[in-house]
């Protein structure tokens, strides 16, 4: 059982929990964006014996304590297996330590630690005064040897069709990758909400892979990944640039990326929300399932005052 709710410092945070459920859930990553908030929480749940069982970092911008206040999952941490009841006593702590303002979680993705993540949303579930569910997709990587097989017969034309386009796939550097993003947010009137400059300060914390599909001499798709957990990566961009659709890149580039992850030994490349406050962008699901990814529900759980 929690016993105790005390905040702490980020250093003190560090080292109370050095193993957070994803980077995301890292003091250094939260410090690095706290300028995006106007007062930041490093709560540790303690027992009896003042040892820390369960942690979360929140930030409070627009009147919400949010977790993740600049990520797509909360900021959460434990040390051990720990019972639903305890669980239970953090949170109970946590809305009473935050009771000035409403808290928002979105929590991880199941497969991040699914008895963990499912006691996690019962227990807040409960408490909550509303709940959203998003729809989040990733790929099962024991699949990638049998990519092909398991597209949606207009994806596997669209992939024959890329193979034809003799397009090269290569590692590259963070700033070569986000100019093709760039250019693909721009054709398409979509906000770009990190900087280049962001994404290199954050290689500094988090593993960042960087992706190019190359035509000829020209890069026309791109991607940025994070390595979040052990065996797990997860896509934060991709996309492709003005005036080479025709050569269906963006139904080649998944093949790679599954495939090169594959070969490191990883689980899952998780690809990401496609949606908005629960309403389902029908064209990115259609595209994610017609590649065989795995539909799971994320929720997001807001508690108000005790």
């Amino acid at each position: 059982m929690i016993e105790n709710l005390v905040s702490v410092t980020p250093d003190e945070y560090a080292r109370l929990f050095p193993t957070p459920s994803t980077a995301f859930g890292t003091a250094a990553f939260n410090m690095l964006n706290s300028a995006k908030v106007s007062r930041i929480e490093f709560l540790a749940g303690l027992d009896s014996d003042s040892r820390p069982l369960m942690g979360m970092i929140a930030g409070l911008r627009d009147g919400i304590w949010r977790s993740p206040f600049s990520a797509p999952m909360a900021a959460l941490s434990w040390n051990r297996d720990i019972s639903l009841a305890t669980i239970e006593s953090f949170f109970t702590r946590v809305r009473e330590h935050l009771a000035s303002y409403p808290l928002r979680i979105v929590l991880p993705p199941a497969f991040i630690a699914p008895q963990m993540l499912a006691s996690i949303t019962g227990t807040a579930a409960n408490m909550a005064s509303s709940v959203i569910f998003d729809y989040n997709y990733h790929y099962d990587l024991s699949l990638a040897p049998y990519f092909e097989k398991r597209l949606k017969p207009k994806a596997r034309n669209k992939y024959h069709q890329a193979q034809k386009s003799d397009f090269a796939f290569e590692s590259v550097d963070i700033a070569r990758a986000y100019a093709v993003i760039a250019a693909n947010r721009t054709a398409k009137g979509y906000y770009l909400a990190m900087t280049l400059a962001d994404l290199e300060a954050t290689s500094s914390i988090i593993d960042i892979d960087a992706f190019i599909l190359r035509h000829d001499n020209t890069d026309v798709a791109a991607a940025i990944v994070y390595r979040i957990a052990p065996g797990i990566a997860h896509v934060v961009y991709w996309g492709d640039i003005p005036g080479f659709e025709h050569l269906r890149p963006m139904n080649i580039l998944p093949y790679h990326i599954f495939t090169y992850y594959h070969a490191v030994g990883y689980t899952i490349v998780n690809i990401g929300t496609s949606s908005t406050d629960g309403i389902p962008n029908h064209g990115l699901c259609s595209f994610k399932e017609s590649l065989g990814c795995t539909l799971s529900l994320i929720p997001t759980i807001t508690i108000h005052n005790a």
